[in-house]
């Protein structure tokens, strides 16, 4: 093995105790981080595009059309158009740009699915958007799919799941235990940084041997 790494492995075994406090203290950081960080809560919902007019007739049924519409109208729900439409019916004191910033819509590889999430400060609030928003969008899909002399447009959104109960959000959607893992890493690699730098400041004192229950 590389007598360097083997150096190196040497001091980390010796230092072991500066690993530990590194992992402890990133963690200790991420905590109070999150504690501090105000709270977002979140709903989610899904809706089908459906295709009740003349494009349903098609041999697929419109199913083809749909699925093709429904990656466009993922992307719609970021609009400034439907945001000013939620915030007009919720009376809410908010920017478009922002109330964009908390709707996130994603469409279901290969179906006409969308699946919403709105975010808001608390819990009753975000169900209250999701609701609201569902209401907005589908309106201005309506609009959008509309034929001139047909009551029926091309594609209408159909709410398949309600918004749910409201979840609280960690770290902006991310995994609690992925994000510990993450922050546990990053200290145990700058703890095992700091003792190489350490080790080339001074080479002298990290290649004596240290007594057991001395250092650490």
């Amino acid at each position: 093995m590389n007598p360097v790494l083997v150096t190196y492995l040497r001091l980390l075994r010796i230092r072991w105790r500066w690993l530990v406090w590194g992992v402890l203290l990133a963690l200790a950081v991420a905590t109070v981080v999150l504690i501090l960080q105000p709270p977002m809560y979140q709903s989610k919902a899904t809706v089908l595009v459906r295709t009740p007019g003349d494009v349903s007739r098609v041999v697929d049924g419109g199913d083809t059309y749909a699925r093709s519409r429904a990656a466009t109208y993922a992307q719609l729900a970021k609009s400034s158009t439907v945001a000013e439409r939620v915030i007009a019916d919720l009376h809410l004191d908010i920017a478009p740009a922002t109330l964009s910033s908390r709707i996130n819509a994603e469409n279901v590889p290969g179906t006409a699915l969308i699946t919403v999430t709105a975010s808001a400060p608390s819990a009753g609030q975000a169900q209250q958007t999701a609701t609201m928003f569902l209401s907005g969008y589908g309106a201005t899909v309506r609009m959008l799919e509309s034929v001139p002399g047909s009551l029926v447009p091309r594609a209408e959104l159909v709410v398949v799941d309600p918004p749910g109960m409201p979840s609280r959000m960690v770290a902006s959607g991310v995994p609690l235990p992925l994000l510990l893992f993450g922050v546990a890493l990053t200290g145990l690699v700058a703890a095992a940084t700091i003792v190489a730098v350490r080790s080339a400041l001074h080479p002298y004192a990290e290649t004596e041997t240290e007594p057991s229950g001395v250092k650490g």
